[in-house]
């Protein structure tokens, strides 16, 4: 495959890498929508959204082995295809937990939510920026973009915390509402995970341009 042809293949992996980020951040966004408004059938086409992330999922990874099994592309290319391969992973991870709140909130049912979303919502703003630096990082390359978000990542940790402290609170106030807090602190958790995913993007990006792996948290 000539040069020009391998680096169009590998733009057109990064189009769809593209599609799946906007698609991801669909799915979060509107799994806290669903939770705050009580909007059950939001959370059953947030459900559907994740059969499109695992599509694309397995298209990209296709395409990426092919790549490497027909070219044997020579080091730097190859750690561009690795790269590709990881992130695609953590997006689609990060939908599988969007998809999962989605369906926590199914099971919540039609009824109040026990205290307003304060703090949900702000973990849900937080693990989008940082799914978009991580991103920015990745795209360009950047070794201090990606170490930015490891600090953004201590500050979602502090969020699920000051979360679970507060549910437990309410917990042992009134034991009836137990059910329906375990199941906030499931979400809290679930989007505590999404920063970590991004967390891991950051990491490949500074194997992307370094080859070498390093840890961020």
């Amino acid at each position: 495959m000539p040069r020009e042809e391998f680096d169009k293949a590998l733009e057109e992996l990064q189009i769809n890498i593209n599609a799946v980020e906007k698609t991801v951040k669909i799915m979060i966004n509107g799994s806290i929508e669903a939770l705050n408004t009580r909007n059950i059938d939001l959370s059953n086409k947030i459900i559907d959204m994740d059969d499109i992330v695992d599509k694309y999922k397995d298209e990209i990874e296709t395409k990426a082995i092919f790549l490497i099994a027909s070219e044997q592309p020579v080091a730097t290319d190859l750690r561009k295809i690795i790269t590709i391969m990881r992130v695609i992973m953590e997006l689609e991870r990060m939908a599988d937990y969007a998809e999962g709140i989605a369906k926590i909130n199914i099971r919540i049912g039609d009824v109040d939510l026990i205290k307003p979303l304060i703090d949900i919502p702000a973990m849900a703003e937080r693990s989008i920026e940082m799914l978009s630096l991580c991103l920015k990082g990745y795209r360009e390359s950047n070794v201090k973009i990606a170490e930015k978000v490891c600090d953004m990542d201590d500050e979602m940790d502090a969020l699920k915390d000051r979360i679970i402290n507060e549910l437990m609170q309410i917990i042992m106030r009134d034991p009836s509402t137990s059910r329906q807090a375990t199941f906030l602190i499931f979400i809290a958790h679930n989007l505590e995970r999404i920063a970590d995913r991004s967390t891991n993007i950051a990491e490949d990006t500074i194997f992307l341009v370094t080859g070498s792996s390093r840890e961020l948290n």
